[in-house]
């Protein structure tokens, strides 16, 4: 089963990422998927400004897909009664990943629920679950996993993990232009295109670990996003509770600051180059 501080060191953007990047970790360098996570800064602000949304943006593969694109894992998505998936998780292997769809009623103990409707918990064999988001643990007797199941189940195999997608990384930074984008209106629209960028840069620093200027400049910037992205959080809960809602301010430093991510990711496509 996986641990609370694996899933909390996922670097996901989904609940099933989270579960999925930490147990294919076990057995597989996953370090050779993030390749395939840049999406330029424009790119992102301008899918916000298109009505994109944190919880289904798809502009980038889930490491899941191009995982079993690529060999890697085979998966078996499964609809059915509560009777089959209860004989289909208790006769699960210990090195498989399984996965249960839930509905509300699973959080209905908790204060916080997904922001996607389709969200699953991952399960092993004694029933024994955890949660990614609420970050939570607990044992499923057959009644409470009656009601809170909704119908379907995924179990994730490894297959050959020798295989290595090709990446884009590279192709991504040297192609694209740096005009400096236009923010999105609202400030959680713009806090989640920053946590998509936060994400994507995370995972390409330690893919060019072996590109030691690429990856200190990768490092540089992430320090900036993280700061912008919290600053941006903080100052929204801070006027939400104030009721006032004046990001102007916010929004101007954001732009200033934005600059200075820019000029990085200039001097990271200038190393890639040579």
């Amino acid at each position: 089963m996986l641990t609370k501080k694996e899933i909390a060191n996922a670097l996901g953007l989904s609940c099933v990422e989270n579960y999925f990047l930490p147990w294919l970790e076990k057995s597989y360098d996953i370090t050779n998927l993030y390749g395939n996570s840049f999406v330029g800064l424009g790119q992102v602000f301008d899918d916000f400004l298109s009505g994109a949304t944190y919880e289904n943006y798809c502009y980038l593969p889930r490491m899941q897909d191009l995982a079993e694109d690529y060999g890697i894992v085979t998966h078996e998505y499964c609809a059915c009664s509560v009777a089959d998936a209860l004989n289909k998780i208790k006769s699960v292997n210990e090195k498989d990943l399984c996965l249960i769809r839930v509905n509300t009623a699973f959080f209905t103990n908790f204060k916080r629920a997904s922001w996607r409707e389709d969200h699953y918990v991952c399960i092993g064999s004694d029933m024994k679950w955890i949660n990614e988001y609420p970050l939570s643990v607990g044992e499923f007797g057959e009644e409470e996993f009656a009601r809170v199941y909704d119908g379907a189940l995924c179990i994730y195999k490894t297959a050959d993990l020798s295989a290595v997608p090709p990446e884009t990384a590279t192709t991504g930074f040297i192609s694209r232009n740096f005009d400096a984008p236009e923010l999105p209106r609202g400030a959680d629209k713009t806090e989640s295109a920053l946590g998509i960028l936060r994400v994507t840069r995370k995972r390409l620093e330690k893919f060019f670990a072996e590109k030691k200027e690429v990856q200190t400049l990768l490092h540089e910037e992430n320090v900036l996003l993280d700061r912008l992205y919290f600053k941006l959080h903080m100052g929204r809960i801070k006027e939400e509770l104030a009721g006032v809602m004046n990001f102007e301010p916010v929004y101007a430093e954001l732009r200033e600051k934005l600059k200075n991510v820019f000029g990085i990711e200039k001097k990271i496509a200038e190393e890639l180059k040579k």
